[in-house]
């Protein structure tokens, strides 16, 4: 492509002296006049397809504009960038007879032949719509070089992964007709054989069968079962040659083996292939000396415990593997790979405590063989230089959400010693918000001063956390049938980021002919910008996601809750909060009493309470804990139809257990970490009139989770199935009840995650008969993933304690543990 900037003139002498006629200098010369070029009017031509106004629009120039030459190649890049041209020209052209007056601006246009038709010659182990669809290649478009090539390296790719040595891929263009602007796209392939690696063999290996090396490539041979094509992957051979296993013979002290060489024999014929792998392994060396020098700021005792008390096994990457008892000693086997992870945790260590900049330069010498054969002395040379504090903290890109609502999620301020671990930590918070795309950029720092080099200056650094607002509101609207209920609609809205200030609101309408409900809610965690926080609802609802054959109950009211932080604790807040609400029950069968015959109540009710929530994820945390007390008092002095009192008490700590992939800000690895959660409550006094105050237990939807179990199954008399005949409603609640569950967790992402867990709980008829000895047990698996509208997950459970043990599947709505 050319692009050139042409004056015509005959006597221009003046305007000569600012423009040159030669294209490639005719741009720096519109630059040098600091008054530009006058636009007297712009003309398109070339142009047979695209409207002249369509490029008019794009150019963005008019008449009365003036121009420089900058703007003139902003608007070639305009033009280009639409994929509708091959070639953009602009000329500048002057009044001969008045060279003074404003110049036509005329811009020469080459247009991209348009793609009638694609076609895919030779592929016959893809699909070409598939591929098509992939790189976005579409009949009825201008050809666009760029995803013509982006398909020939997708084909490549795809074919490889299922073992096709492609031997070419090429696209041409074939006019449709004569003097016709229409062209069909065609791709030439020659997939060549497919290649299934039958063998896989090493030469010069000495100290390590081939069995053994073929246990570290991802590469492997074609198998008995279907999961053993034996697939030749270019791609992952070359990652087996240089990754794999030079890192297994450096770990087991063969530090200076190579992979001399690779080469596949394969059968014309048949498409089977042997692979042939050369190794020179070298000596193997053995652990002399380990030294550390050049540390002040830690004692090199701690720094060596590092490498010689490093967390080995293959599950260590799960955190799961086993540490070893002794030290490193003299003579033993050195592995490389744990040095080299233990040099890592070292510079991790230093930048938590802010040297930023500190060096760890891993040395490794080897010395003269002795009697034990080849040695090594492994130092690490460290220089620490100053710790850098934080100056500023910078949040770019938040066009709707406040600036306040994201540095309280954040632990680095300004004026801290800069910290790897708060930073990552402060990056999770800030993602969890849930307010911005992800995964979000890697917060970016910038050094004030030089002090690397001034060891006497301050070392300074600005964070910068960049953000990209996504959109949070949601509408939903749909129709169900179902159980007593009938056909029904519903209408809802959810915003968790009114006004961009972390507000939330929450609407939600049910019609039908047997139902009517609605639900209002609004929570502001700073009211008036202020360290008070508070929430409002409005309800007149019946329970949404569970069901009972005997009637069912009506709650309408409002709740008002008020919360301040505690000064000597961020994460922690106190809470009071007021509800008046009417009860009202509907029995379905009028010949039979039970709780759904008694008569509407008025509940009055307050409730204290203490939360401490330091999770650094809201959804799916891997670190930190949470924990919560809570006092509920209703009627007595509060007025209304009950008299008692409700306490309950939560807890959930998480502990990170290993990862897969990088640990920066920024990274998204896969994380590995171990929950635990314990909650348990008591009432006291006279809760007849409203039974579900009470505790239930089973499934997931209603009262207390125990999965593995249906809802309401957990009962003070043990495990009653929801079906046994002669078993009233109010016999499977309780006064009391406690809880524990523990749970292995996977998070892939933010947004997605499985686990393993373990439940086990029960409830009783009164708080002084709760027995931490007798509870049910369930366990299993589970995976969450949160939608638009809200997370979802489902839970596989066995139920140990069932009168016949066996599986249950739920499926249920909101986090759950």
């Amino acid at each position: 492509m050319q692009s050139c900037f042409k004056i015509e003139f005959w006597r221009a002498a003046a305007l000569a002296a600012a423009l040159l006629v030669a294209p490639a200098l005719a741009a720096p010369a519109v630059a040098q006049d600091p008054t530009g070029v006058a636009v007297g009017s712009v003309e398109i031509t070339g142009n047979r397809r695209v409207p002249a106004d369509q490029i008019l629009t794009t150019v963005g120039m008019q008449q009365g504009d003036t121009v420089m030459a900058a703007q003139l190649d902003d608007a070639m890049r305009r033009l280009l960038a639409t994929g509708q041209f091959r070639d953009v020209q602009v000329f500048a052209i002057s009044d001969p007879a008045n060279p003074a007056a404003p110049v036509t601006l005329r811009f020469q246009v080459e247009e991209q032949p348009m793609v009638a038709q694609i076609q895919f010659l030779g592929l016959e182990n893809l699909s070409a719509s598939m591929l098509r669809d992939t790189v976005g290649l579409r009949a009825g478009r201008p050809y666009e070089p760029s995803r013509a090539v982006r398909a020939e390296a997708m084909a490549r790719q795809l074919l490889a992964e299922k073992g096709f040595r492609v031997r070419s891929i090429e696209h041409r263009l074939e006019p449709l007709a004569a003097g016709s602007d229409e062209v069909s796209l065609i791709f030439d392939v020659e997939e060549g054989q497919r290649v299934a690696i039958s063998e896989i063999e090493f030469v010069g290996n000495q100290a390590f069968s081939d069995s053994r090396l073929r246990d570290e490539m991802s590469t492997k041979r074609e198998g008995f079962w279907w999961f053993r094509s034996g697939t030749f992957d270019d791609e992952q051979l070359r990652e087996d040659m240089r990754g794999a296993l030079p890192s297994f013979y450096a770990s087991n002290g063969y530090i200076d083996a190579a992979i001399v060489g690779d080469s596949l024999v394969v059968d014309d014929e048949t498409g089977k292939a042997r692979l042939i792998v050369r190794v020179e392994e070298g000596p193997q060396y053995r652990l002399a000396e380990f030294d550390v020098v050049g540390a002040s700021r830690f004692a090199s005792d701690d720094l060596r415990r590092y490498f010689e008390q490093r967390r080995s096994g293959f599950l260590s990457g799960f955190g799961l593997g086993t540490s070893r008892d002794e030290g490193t000693r003299t003579g033993e086997v050195f592995d490389q790979g744990a040095f080299e992870a233990a040099t890592d945790d070292v510079r991790r260590l230093y930048t938590n405590q802010g040297y930023l900049y500190a060096r760890i330069n891993p040395v490794i010498e080897r010395l003269p063989a002795d009697t034990s054969g080849p040695r090594v002395r492994v130092v690490w040379d460290i220089s620490e230089g100053n710790p850098a504090s934080i100056r500023r903290v910078v949040i770019a890109g938040n066009t709707k959400t406040h600036e306040d609502v994201i540095r309280n999620q954040l632990s680095v301020l300004p004026g801290d010693i800069y910290s790897e671990e708060m930073l990552i930590a402060s990056y999770r918070r800030a993602s969890g918000l849930g307010f911005f795309e992800t995964p979000m950029p890697a917060p970016r720092m910038e050094e004030i001063g030089n002090c690397v080099e001034n060891p006497s200056e301050a070392c300074q650094i600005d964070v910068i956390f960049e953000v990209t607002e996504k959109q949070t509101g949601s509408i939903n609207f749909g129709t169900s049938l179902g159980g007593s209920l009938g056909l029904m609609g519903f209408l809802g809205y959810d915003e968790p980021n009114l006004f961009g200030q972390a507000k939330s609101g929450h609407l939600r309408w049910e019609f039908g002919r047997y139902s009517n409900n609605f639900e209002a809610s609004y929570s502001d965690p700073s009211i008036r910008d202020s360290f008070l926080s508070g929430g409002l609802s409005l309800f007149s609802s019946t329970d949404r996601f569970f069901t009972f054959n005997e009637g069912r109950r009506h709650r309408t009211g409002a709740s008002l809750r008020l919360g301040i932080p505690m000064p000597t604790d961020r994460f922690s807040r106190l809470s009071m909060g007021y509800s008046l609400s009417r009860t009202s029950y509907e029995n379905f069968d009028d010949d039979q009493q039970n709780i759904f015959s008694l008569p509407p109540g008025v509940q009055s009710t307050v409730t204290l309470s203490l939360d401490r929530n330091a999770l650094d994820h809201p959804m799916f945390p891997t670190v930190g804990s949470r924990q919560s007390v809570e006092a509920a008092f209703s009627g007595g002095l509060f007025g209304g139809d009950g008299d008692f009192q409700k306490y309950s008490v939560t807890g959930a700590w998480y502990v990170p257990v290993g990862s897969l992939g990088g640990s920066a800000p920024g990274a998204r690895p896969v994380r590995f970490t171990l929950g635990l959660q314990a909650d348990a409550g008591a009432l006291f006094g006279d809760a007849s009139r409203f039974p579900f105050d009470r505790f239930w237990m089973g499934g997931v939807q209603f009262g207390r989770p125990l999965r593995g179990y249906d809802e309401t199954t957990i009962t003070p008399s043990g495990y009653i199935p929801s079906n046994r005949p002669g078993v009233a409603l109010d016999q499977r609640f309780g006064d009391a009840y406690l809880r524990l569950s523990a749970e292995y967790a996977i998070r892939f992402t933010d947004n997605i995650s499985l686990g393993a867990f373990y439940d086990a709980g029960n409830v009783w008829r009164r708080p002084s008969e709760v027995d931490p000895t007798r509870l049910l047990r369930g366990a299993g698996i589970g995976a969450t993933i949160v939608t638009p509208f809200g997370p979802l997950g489902l839970d596989y459970a066995y139920g140990f304690d069932k009168d016949q043990p066996g599986w249950q599947l739920h499926f249920k709505f909101g986090q759950g543990f």
